[in-house]
C-alpha cells in the first residue's frame, strides 16, 4: 500500500511541475548529440537504459545487471557531409591556416545554408538496478547566418553530476518504472548576436578554423561575445510503462524551469580563467557582470514516446528489432512556433547477433542514418542527422555527424 501511495504521489507532483509553470524567457539548452539514439532518429524516452538513461529517462534506471561506463567519449562537427572533413581537418590542425578560396567559398555556403560548428563530450556513469549516478561534461558550438560578418549562434559548456533513483510497480500485467535524478550544473553560456556585435562569427571562425574571414580585430572573442558562467540545479523525472512486446515512456528535463546564477564577462575572460581551473568569481549585486539571479533559465522539456520490441522467437539473439515513435517538447514550451511534425521522431534498430547494430530514422521530418559495434567492454557508435533550425516543417535543415566510443561493461 505504501508503495502504491508513492507512486500516485510521484504522478500527481510530476504531472503539478509539468502544468503549474508559467512562460518564462529561455536560454537555448545545450544540444549534445548522442550517436545511438541520433541514428534511429532521436527518439529514446521510451527504451532509454544504461548511460542513455542518464540524459534521457531517470526511469531507465530501473534494470539488471547494471552498465559500468568508465569512459564515454563523443564527438560532432555540424556542416553538410560532404564539407564535415574540411571542417574537421581544420579545427584538427595544429597551425591555423587559410584555405583555397575554393573551399573558402564552400564553407561559406555552407556557413550559411546548414551552419557551421562542432562539439565534444565526455561521461562516465553507473546505471542499474534503480540507480543512476554519472558524470557528464559537453562542449557545442553552432554559427550560421548570411555570411561570416553576419553570423549569428551559440557556444555552450556545461559539466555536470547526475544521481537518481527508479522503483518499479507491478499493475497486474504492466509494469510501470518511475524514476528522478538530480542534476547539479556549471554552465558556461555564449551568445553571438550579429546585430548588437557585428563581427564576432567572423572572429571566432578565423581563430578557430583559420579562414581568412576579413575580420581584422587583434581579439577574437574580447568584448565581441557576450558569456554567462554560473551554476544552476536541475530536476529530472521519468516513467516507462512495459507491457509485453509495448513500451511506454513520459520524461520531464529541467522540471519546473531550470533557474540560473549566472554572472557575465567577455569570452576571452571565461576561457583564461577555464585554463586556470575555474570560473571567473561571481559578481556581486552592485559590481560590474552582475545577473539577476534566476532571471535566466533553461526550459523545461517534456517527451512522450511509443516504443515496441517484438520478439522473433527462433531469430531472437540474432536477429532483434527495436520501433520508436515519439514526440518532443510536448507542451511547446522549448520551441513554441514548431508544427508539431517537427517535434516528430520515428526510428528503428536493427541488433544483430547482439553485436552490430543498425539503425535509421525521421528526426523532426528529416532521413537520419547510424551503426554501432558492441563488442565486450568497447562501442563504437556513429551517426548522420539533421535537425530543423528555421521556424516550419522542414523549413531549413542543419546536417550533423556524431561519433562515440565508449569503455563500457
Amino acid at each position: 500500500m505504501a508503495r502504491g501511495h508513492r507512486c500516485i504521489l510521484t504522478v500527481v507532483l510530476l504531472l503539478f511541475c509539468v502544468f503549474g509553470v508559467s512562460a518564462v524567457e529561455y536560454e537555448s539548452s545545450l544540444f549534445a548529440p548522442d550517436p545511438a539514439v541520433m541514428g534511429q532518429g532521436g527518439a529514446a524516452v521510451a527504451t532509454a537504459s544504461g548511460f542513455t538513461a542518464l540524459l534521457a529517462n531517470p526511469a531507465g534506471f530501473v534494470g539488471a545487471p547494471g552498465e559500468l561506463t568508465i569512459l564515454g567519449a563523443r564527438s560532432w562537427v555540424h556542416s553538410s557531409p560532404s564539407r564535415a572533413p574540411d571542417v574537421a581537418q581544420l579545427l584538427l590542425s595544429d597551425r591555423k591556416r587559410s584555405t583555397d578560396s575554393d573551399t573558402y567559398r564552400q564553407l561559406e555556403r555552407d556557413f550559411r545554408k546548414n551552419g557551421l560548428g562542432a562539439g565534444g563530450a565526455l561521461g562516465i556513469g553507473y546505471v542499474g538496478r534503480g540507480l543512476g549516478l554519472g558524470f557528464h561534461a559537453a562542449l557545442d558550438s553552432f554559427l550560421q547566418g548570411k555570411s561570416f560578418a553576419k553570423g549569428n549562434g551559440t557556444l555552450t559548456t556545461e559539466l555536470s553530476l547526475i544521481g537518481g533513483l527508479a522503483f518499479p510497480f507491478e499493475l497486474g500485467p504492466v509494469r510501470l518504472h518511475l524514476g528522478a535524478a538530480v542534476r547539479p550544473l556549471v554552465r558556461v553560456h555564449s551568445i553571438v548576436d550579429a546585430e548588437q556585435t557585428p563581427g564576432a562569427a567572423a572572429a571566432l571562425v578565423q581563430h578557430f578554423l583559420g579562414l581568412q574571414t576579413g575580420y581584422d580585430g587583434e581579439d577574437y572573442a574580447g568584448e565581441l561575445t557576450e558569456t554567462y558562467h554560473g551554476y544552476g540545479v536541475a530536476i529530472d523525472t521519468g516513467l516507462q510503462l512495459l507491457w509485453n512486446a509495448w513500451r511506454v515512456g513520459f520524461a520531464v528535463r529541467d522540471v519546473g524551469d531550470t533557474a540560473l546564477t549566472y554572472s557575465q564577462a567577455n569570452l576571452r575572460t571565461v576561457i583564461d580563467e577555464l585554463r586556470g581551473g575555474a570560473l571567473p568569481p561571481g559578481a556581486g549585486e552592485e559590481e560590474e557582470g552582475y545577473v539577476e539571479p534566476g532571471s535566466r533559465k533553461l526550459p523545461m522539456r517534456a517527451t512522450v514516446g511509443l516504443g515496441f520490441e517484438p520478439e522473433l522467437g527462433g531469430l531472437a539473439g540474432r536477429v532483434d528489432p527495436r520501433f520508436q515513435l515519439e514526440l518532443d517538447d510536448v507542451f511547446g514550451r522549448v520551441s513554441p512556433d514548431l508544427p508539431l511534425a517537427s517535434r516528430t521522431n520515428v526510428g528503428a534498430e536493427m541488433l544483430l547477433w547482439r553485436r552490430l547494430a543498425l539503425r535509421t530514422g525521421l528526426h523532426q521530418g528529416y532521413l537520419t542514418a547510424g551503426a554501432g559495434v558492441d563488442l565486450p567492454g568497447l562501442e563504437f557508435n556513429v551517426a548522420l542527422f539533421s535537425r530543423e533550425i528555421g521556424d516550419g516543417f522542414r523549413d531549413q535543415k542543419s546536417s550533423s555527424i556524431a561519433l562515440e566510443l565508449a569503455l563500457r561493461f
